[in-house]
């Protein structure tokens, strides 16, 4: 069963023993914040939570929803995860097209798969402007933040000119009833879409939307080629269109099941110190600022739950979902790039900061070659550190990876640094030999372990 908004995802929980409800009265100063916390090191199970009481508000508050990968297949609908990947490979390459963004605009992009608009959607059924932000139960998560924070939310603006929309994951501080921060960082959808409508020196709508069907959240923190809408791409995925409502003071669209939607403007030059913010990092990101939204309504849908996520020292909830992203662009990666064996993301590198990359042993592409494409894939522009490995280094396993880097061949390793990224190549010298166990000893004395008196099997 593929849950198509937020409350059916959390029914679909709970049938399944995944959710805890907390029915005590809770702060959401910190306290909230800090049971989550609890919960994504290890504290029951690492459970879903629905906090039932929380104070200062009237709506329930949902977290942890994806952290672990049983969750997020139940999320997406799928028996195992793995599938949407294959189904992208196979896919693209039915396509014919050159390079993976080509075939994933032809792939995606079908009326099939178009968002579908309409009328009554359950996301406006309620107005709560009158109170605004201030009726939602929003987290100071960490001592030195700036204030309240929406961490879940899915923000959708447009270009002016092209009106193509873009979905993204951009954090946003509450600043009163009818006023709010948006943090969209330079490269992003969000930024571009800011730029072109401030040069034309006009405001920008934008729209937050809160839960509906959870494949849009875990989307919104992707990066799509500029021609594929995440609305679009979860229709692909689906293979379900998208039912979008249209919001009420402007042409953006949002998706009709979302819980909660924000709407505002973003005027040229309004600014405002946001943050500082506890981050992914372990440490805080400084205060600077950052545009006000201008809010002109809050809608919700009935009995709405107000989604989160808590952003801090991993583990947390988002590395099952930088994991599901990293699986899913691989095959997309290895499109336009075969010599691409493998590729995996160490949870402690959140997202884009670090990569350990197989590389295939007849690539003849020079370090600053494959660094450069590497760098100019959306998957990795930002990674920090990239490490090249052979094809038969298991990259997961950290003491593997370590072995191989600071046992390689030649050292210092060959490296490349560019700014403030760097590229090590770890990958065993030409004409190397390894150092491996006969075959057929190996299966000898398998065959005859009980012989040896020995206590355990192999």
């Amino acid at each position: 069963m593929r849950p198509d908004d937020l409350q059916t995802f959390i029914a679909v929980l709970e049938a399944a023993g995944e959710l805890s409800r907390v029915r005590c009265p809770v702060d959401p100063e910190l306290e909230v914040a800090a049971i989550i916390n609890a919960i994504c090191k290890g504290g029951s199970r690492g459970q879903a939570l629905l906090f039932e009481r929380v104070i200062g508000s009237r709506i329930p508050l949902a977290a942890n929803l994806f952290g672990s990968r049983a969750r997020l297949a139940m999320a997406l609908g799928v028996g195992e995860l793995s599938v949407l990947a294959e189904k992208i490979a196979v896919g693209i390459t039915a396509t014919g097209a050159k390079d993976a963004a080509l075939a994933l605009e032809s792939l995606v992009n079908s009326a099939q798969h178009e968002a579908v608009y309409i009328d009554n959607a359950p996301c406006f059924a309620r107005d709560v402007s009158a109170c605004g932000l201030d009726a939602l139960p929003a987290l100071k998560s960490w001592p030195g933040d700036g204030g309240r924070y929406l961490t879940l939310g899915q923000v959708f603006t447009c270009h002016p000119d092209t009106l193509l929309d873009n979905c993204g994951m951009y954090r946003v501080q509450l600043l009163s009833r009818d006023r709010a921060l948006l943090r969209c960082h330079p490269g992003s959808g969000g930024a571009e879409h800011l730029a072109a409508w401030h040069a034309r020196n006009e405001a920008m709508p934008v729209a937050v939307a809160l839960g509906g069907p959870p494949i849009m959240t875990w989307l919104a923190g992707m990066a799509l080629p500029g021609g594929v809408t995440e609305s679009s791409f979860a229709g692909y995925l689906s293979g379900c269109r998208l039912p979008m409502g249209r919001c009420q003071n402007s042409r953006l669209a949002v998706p009709a099941t979302a819980e909660i939607v924000i709407e505002g403007r973003i005027f040229p030059g309004e600014e405002h110190l946001e943050g500082p913010f506890g981050n992914h990092t372990g440490h805080y990101a400084p205060a600077s600022p950052a545009p006000v939204i201008r809010v002109d309504s809050v809608s919700m849908r009935e009995a709405a739950i107000y989604p989160c996520t808590l952003v801090g020292p991993p583990p947390m909830e988002n590395i099952h979902l930088a994991q599901l992203t990293e699986s899913i662009l691989l095959p997309l990666l290895q499109f336009d790039h075969p010599w691409i064996n493998d590729l995996y993301m160490p949870p402690e590198s959140i997202f884009h900061r670090a990569a350990m990359i197989a590389v295939a042993g007849d690539c003849c592409l020079s370090l600053e070659e494959i660094s450069q494409t590497l760098w100019a894939t959306p998957l990795l522009k930002n990674a920090r550190l990239l490490v090249l490995l052979d094809r038969d280094v298991p990259l997961s396993d950290q003491n593997q990876v370590y072995w191989r880097v600071i046992n390689s061949g030649e050292w210092p390793l060959p490296q490349r640094i560019d700014g403030h990224k760097a590229v090590l190549d770890a990958r065993s010298p030409a004409g190397s030999r390894r150092v491996e166990p006969a075959a057929e000893i190996e299966k000898k004395i398998h065959r005859r372990w009980p012989e040896y008196g020995l206590n355990d099997m192999l």
